[in-house]
């Protein structure tokens, strides 16, 4: 007869950095930042940095608000808006401080769900172990990775639709975007996908980081970042990562479970705007929020019982 082992709580408590890059998108920022707040316990970051790039006097204001209601949030401004360097710079400062730590990127229009940070964390334990996966990365259906890991479930469940998520590439497909968002706000399409029993983890060999974690593997060989333009060439982190995943025949993880909504890449804004507005991408937040609430209760009222019981006996 086999032994039983009892489970022992995780010892390895990861508090990670958590570094988000913010500019224009007033709105995306709103609930960005409102949905970090309803799906994450962010005492559980050891720090948060908001790199705020030219950002308006409102845009700051919401920024600064959100730093005096935690006390691990520093908000660092950065100029002029969209000047890559000027961005780096400052991801330099952040990532040489905290090469020791676990560090989560995340961009102003990702909304998380719930416990995807959870998700993201435990498969950086399962991935920190091999030396060929140094990134792992919420799985953002509007997004290249996303697409990748979605692939044969969109086959399969949408054989008729194909020419909506087949084609131009992500970034640059405003059918995809609205077709795919779509799916999410109207026909529980995460819940579809996720009832289908996916693996855990799907292995491309590139990256966008709109919502990931990587560690001191992956800032060796990116760091430091460039702080000025050589020739017009694009010196984002995004091409750098990639860059090192091609080079050292490294691959991405991208967690099926944890599930960050990316909401539009830049050629294609406007008119995702205009056919799913952020409204209704709030809308399918809040409802997303209240399924969890309402799950939450009967947890506990459960956990309230033996305490309510304890209450009454010493009552009489």
């Amino acid at each position: 007869m086999s032994k039983i082992v009892a489970l022992r709580p995780n010892r390895d408590h990861i508090r990670p950095v958590l570094m988000l890059l913010t500019s224009h998108r007033l709105d995306c920022i709103l609930l960005c930042l409102r949905n970090l707040e309803r799906f994450t316990t962010l005492a559980r970051f050891k720090h948060i940095y908001i790199v705020a790039n030219a950002v308006s006097e409102n845009h700051a204001a919401i920024l600064y608000k959100f730093k005096h209601t935690h006390d691990n949030v520093t908000v660092i401004p950065c100029s002029p808006r969209g000047l890559v360097p000027a961005v780096n710079a400052v991801q330099n400062q952040i990532l040489t401080t905290h090469m020791d730590d676990v560090i989560v990127k995340m961009d102003e229009d990702v909304f998380v769900t719930p416990m995807w940070l959870e998700h993201l964390l435990e498969a950086y334990r399962v991935h920190r172990v091999r030396p060929d996966i140094p990134i792992v990365s919420a799985l953002c259906p509007v997004s290249p990775p996303g697409r990748f890991a979605l692939n044969r479930f969109l086959k399969t469940g949408y054989p008729a639709e194909r020419n909506m998520f087949e084609g131009d590439v992500v970034e640059e497909n405003w059918v995809y975007h609205r077709w795919m968002w779509e799916k999410v706000v109207s026909e529980n399409f995460v819940e579809a996908f996720l009832e289908s029993g996916p693996p855990p983890y799907f292995y491309p060999t590139f990256a966008t980081i709109n919502c990931v974690a990587y560690d001191r593997r992956l800032l060796e060989a990116v760091l430091p970042l460039p702080t000025a333009q050589i020739m017009g060439s694009d010196c984002s982190d995004e091409v750098r990562i990639n860059q090192a995943l091609h080079a050292n025949k490294w691959k991405n993880a991208v967690v099926s479970r944890s599930i960050a909504h990316h909401y539009s890449f830049s050629k294609c804004e406007e008119y995702l705007r205009a056919h799913v507005p952020l409204d209704t991408v709030w809308q399918y937040q809040q409802e997303l929020f209240a399924r969890e609430a309402s799950k939450a209760r009967p947890m506990l009222a459960r956990g309230l019982r033996p305490a309510l019981k304890a209450v009454g006996g010493a009552q009489r």
